[in-house]
């Protein structure tokens, strides 16, 4: 499987506001990956970027998939080639429910033969173990959901799409302790080989997956990466002696 390379993204916002320069990071199959940084760091505006957000502009750099540089194809593309985003605020969809939001997005998957029926079986099984404990795919999409609930939405998709590449903005938000604890003990054991990035503020949240990676974004840059002894650092110092 391909790596995901990021080499010098700079971002700016849709009305010309610089967030992010210069970053370069690096997703491979079948590991674990932090993206840590303070409110406001511009963590969120790299994944929203890389996934094609309207609101985000890619302002030089590349975004390479293997030899293919997908910067600019838009968000359906990019899905299609095996990227996912676990949005910080999952939007609710009036009219559509939620199984066929899924069966859509299965069948647009290339070479996808899966039964969906059984699918939803597995996803109620993985909703329990989530305590999703209302999951109900005739629902409408998102819609009624608590927070806590629209995170769990966003983690059961995730899990029937089985993508290369998923990053997590914020997945525990919503959740309170034993849920956010059920989620990443979840995503610890992923039975295929994707490449895994949570993006949180929060330290503590990556010590149950046990990331290979730690990237820390602080004012629009990388600051640091390394593995988990960052972690313990970033717990005891915080961001502000990076």
């Amino acid at each position: 499987m391909s790596k995901l390379r990021i080499v010098g993204l700079s971002v700016a916002s849709a009305d010309g506001h610089k967030i992010l320069e210069d970053v370069s990071l690096e997703f491979a199959a079948g590991r674990r990956y932090g993206i840590l940084g303070p409110n406001g760091s511009g963590k969120s505006s790299l994944v929203n970027a890389l996934m094609g957000h309207p609101h985000y502009k890619i302002t030089a750099g590349k975004i390479l998939l293997g030899k293919e540089d997908i910067a600019h194809l838009p968000p359906d593309e990019k899905a299609q080639r095996g990227l996912f985003l676990g949005l910080q605020y999952p939007v609710e969809v009036e009219g559509v429910s939620w199984a066929d939001f899924l069966r859509v997005a299965l069948a647009r998957q290339a070479g996808n033969r899966a039964d969906f029926y059984e699918i939803l079986n597995d996803l109620r099984r993985h909703a329990s173990d989530l305590g999703f404990k209302n999951f109900d795919p005739d629902r409408d999409l998102n819609v009624g959901f608590s927070g806590g609930e629209k995170k769990r939405s966003e983690i059961l998709q995730m899990l029937a799409l089985r993508p290369r590449f998923a990053f997590l903005d914020e997945p525990d938000s919503g959740l309170d302790i034993d849920g956010a604890a059920a989620l990443m003990a979840k995503l610890a054991k992923l039975d295929w080989p994707a490449s895994l990035a949570v993006v949180t503020h929060n330290p503590q949240t990556l010590q149950s997956l046990q990331p290979d990676v730690i990237y820390v974004i602080k004012n629009g840059r990388l600051a640091a990466s390394g593995g988990e002894p960052l972690i313990a650092r970033l717990q005891s110092g915080g961001f502000k002696d990076l």
